[in-house]
Parts: structure tokens; sequence; C-alpha cells
């Protein structure tokens, strides 16, 4: 909050500068002496050597839909400007269900941005065998960035895209709800469930579950899931058909804890989007949602006296099946343009981005566990409580392959599918999702 609450105030200081030379100029404003005058005229002169040559425009293609995040956003627009301004940044927020079609559809145009995001390995292996990504590997700034999560942005060894923050997927809950009801983080399966069926008990909705958006529902899938079956060749395999869906015991096994939560979704988990379930958590109206860190700030600003804690997924009765998933975001990229002059412009704002004060900025207005190097998260007990889990409890997506959009879809709708009956037909699902991925690859 300290961070947005001094970005209101740059703007009101900058706002009374504007206002202080426009002001009308009336005869008693003219009180200065020749030499303040020549001073002046100086000044004007040096800004005008400073911001000489016409302004190269370069556009910012994203789809953030946080408040905290657009704060990050306008803070480096704002502040990069100021020093060089001779470029100019546009920006353009899309959602995020048609983003990828937008930034296609774009570059096919001849309108491609200059920055944009990209959604993890097979989308920088697809954009830059076609040509679309600049090499960043020698870019000015990259030594901000933690070296551990760079192989994440790489393709054949070279760096074309920098994943900027790294998100826990948990459990994100509302911690005055669990302490009204005494009820501690849990460890096992068997304690989760206890938990829900005393918040049911009282009245309270136990998970709010945004399914009516089928990133809603993934999240609770890999939340349950990834560190069963997210090993690395988990994916490749699947779509490779050289491992079987049918044949998957562990798979099986965490599609059956998914669904085993179902009675505490509520009432129409299918027709509750992200923006309600979000409020549900804020207001205590539910007391848990399984998401992405991003959670923090979404339901932060829904109510920003709401204290959000996490805790990892419980995957078994043993507490060290409670894992932290960590995966690196969006890899932030530069578009291959050949256009030297915007080129040269989005090479010296996405060294802007690499920064260290953009790594603070980014953490502390998005609530985000940043990448950059250094940054200091103390100001917010949900990402401590991401970072408190030991090595062994930890499992990192850094540099994996996940599906491909198609098989992704496919993925998320058929259990999304089987989600909506009232009993989850496991051998049904593995079957339906084997024919379906035999069908693309054939």
């Amino acid at each position: 909050m300290k961070r947005r609450v001094m970005g209101i105030l740059l703007t009101v200081v900058l706002a009374a500068g504007l206002l202080t030379g426009c002001g009308s100029g009336g005869a008693e404003e003219n009180t200065g002496s020749a030499a303040d005058a020549q001073e002046t005229d100086a000044g004007q002169e040096k800004v005008k050597k400073e911001s000489s040559g016409k302004a190269v425009e370069i556009t910012w293609l994203h789809h953030f839909q946080e408040e905290g995040i657009k704060v990050w956003v306008d803070d480096m627009i704002q502040s990069f400007e100021a020093e060089n301004p001779d470029i100019h940044i546009n920006v353009e927020t899309v959602p995020y269900n048609t983003y990828d079609q937008t930034l296609k559809t774009k570059i096919a145009s001849d309108d491609a941005p200059m920055i944009f995001d990209l959604a993890g390995q097979v989308y920088y292996e697809e954009y830059a065998k076609a040509g679309h990504l600049y090499d960043v590997t020698d870019i000015e700034g990259l030594d901000h960035i933690d070296a551990s999560y760079l192989p994440d942005g790489q393709v054949e060894g070279r760096q074309y895209a920098v994943p900027l923050d790294v998100n826990g997927y948990a459990i994100f809950y509302n911690k005055a709800v669990f302490d009204k009801y005494q009820l501690k983080v849990p460890t096992t399966l068997t304690e989760l469930k206890e938990i829900c069926e005393v918040l049911t008990e009282n009245g309270v909705q136990p998970f709010a579950a945004p399914m009516q958006e089928l990133w809603g529902l993934q999240e609770y899938v890999d939340v349950a899931g990834f560190p069963v079956f997210g090993t690395p060749d988990w994916f490749t395999d699947k779509m490779n058909l050289t491992s079987h869906f049918a044949d998957d015991e562990e798979f099986k096994e965490a599609i059956k804890n998914y669904f085993s939560f179902k009675p505490y979704w509520g009432e129409d988990p299918f027709g509750t989007n992200w923006d309600t379930a979000q409020n549900m958590v804020a207001t205590g109206e539910a007391a848990m949602v399984a998401n992405g860190s991003w959670a923090i700030d979404g339901i932060t600003a829904k109510n920003p006296d709401c204290d959000v804690r996490v805790f990892a997924m419980p995957t078994t009765d043993d507490p060290s099946g409670a894992v932290m998933i960590l995966r690196p975001g969006n890899g932030i990229c530069l578009y291959n343009s050949t256009d030297t002059d915007k080129l040269e412009a989005g090479k010296k704002f996405y060294s802007w981005l690499l920064s260290k004060e953009s790594g603070e900025s980014y953490a502390t207005n998005g609530f985000k566990i940043s990448t950059a190097k250094g940054v200091d998260l103390s100001f917010s007990d949900g990402l401590m409580d991401i970072q408190s889990y030991p090595a062994e409890q930890v499992w990192n997506s850094s540099g994996l392959t996940l599906f491909s959009d198609e098989y992704y879809q496919i993925f998320y709708e058929t259990i999304l599918n089987y989600s909506m009956e009232n009993e989850m037909d496991v051998e049904g699902l593995c079957e339906s999702l084997d024919n379906d991925f035999a069908s693309i690859r054939n």
C-alpha cells in the first residue's frame, strides 16, 4: 500500500507542477528579473535539446487485470518517459482469453507491439522459431535478474524472454475467518477436509471456486495435481503419446483428490467468475480459493483490510505431501522489429523493466515475488508464507514445457465436463483424454 500512496502523491506533485507552469501569466506574476528570465530560457532550451528529434512511439501489449500491476505499469512508463523524452510508450490491454490471438493478429497485420509477454516454453519456442522474438541474451540489465529463473525464457541456449516474477500456486485464505473459528493451517488432506466441515457448519463457504472461467478450474486441478503428475517430461510425453492417461495411476489419484472437494465449492462453482470469487474471500463469504499468488493483490484490492495468507495444498495424509508450487510467470519479450528506431527504443524500455527499481515496484504494488535480485518481500505476510516452505516441500517448474494451446484446451475442458457430474468417472476421463490427444497427434 505504501508504494500506491507514493504513486498518488507523485501524481499530485506532478499535476501541481504542470498547473504552475501553465499559469495565466497576469502582469502581477511577471516579477522575475532579467537573469531569471535568461535562466528560464536556458532551461527551456535544454529541455528542447533533450527532447529534440522525432519522438519514437512503441507499444506495450499486456493482459494485466490486477490493480497493483496496473500501478506498476504506469510507474514504469512515467519514470522511463521522464528519462527518455524522445520515446513514448503506448499501452494496450486485452483480456487474457483473447490475448494470444490478438498478439498473433497484430504481428500478421504488421502492427506488432514492441513489448509483450508470453506464457511459457511452448510459446517462446513457437514465436522464436517464427523470427518474432529479439534475442535478449546480451541486453543491458539482464544481470539484475536471478540467474536461476533465466532458463525458463531460453530457447536452444539463447534468451528470448525474461520472467519478471515467480508465482506460488496454493490455497489463499482469509486469515480473519480462520482466526474466528480457531482454524490452523492444514498439512494433510484429512485436516483440510475437517476445516471445510467446520466452515460449512458455521455457514461459511469453504472454497470460492471460479470455474466459470476455464483458467479458474485449471488452478484447482494444478494445485491438487502438479506435485504428483508435473514431472519434467509429463506434458511432452502425453502430447507425444509416449505416455497415456489410462495407465497413469498418479494422475488418477490427483484427479480423485481434486474432485473430492467439490462439496465445498459452493452451489454454483461453474457459474462463478474470478471477480466474484475474489469478492467472496475478501468479504469472508468464502474462506479460501485455490489460485496463483496474484490472488493476494486481487483480493486485497477488493478489501484492503483483508489479511490474505497462503498454505500449500495437502495432497496426502503425510504432511510432506503439502507442496508449494512455484512457477515463473509469463516471460516479457521484445519484438524482433526491422524498424531500427523502434527496436532501439524497445531495447531501452526492456532494460528499464529489468531493473531492481522495476522489480521493487512490481513486488510492492502487485504483491509479487519478483525475479529481480535483492527485492525485499517482508511487506507481505502472504508472500512470506510462500517462501517459508523448505526446499523438500517446493516444486519448481522453471524451464518446464507445458501443454501447447490445443492440448491445454482439451485437457482442462474435458476435466471441466467430467467435473460437472455428481461423481467423477476417472476411467472415462482418462479414456476421453487419450482419444482426444491421439486425434490431435494423428
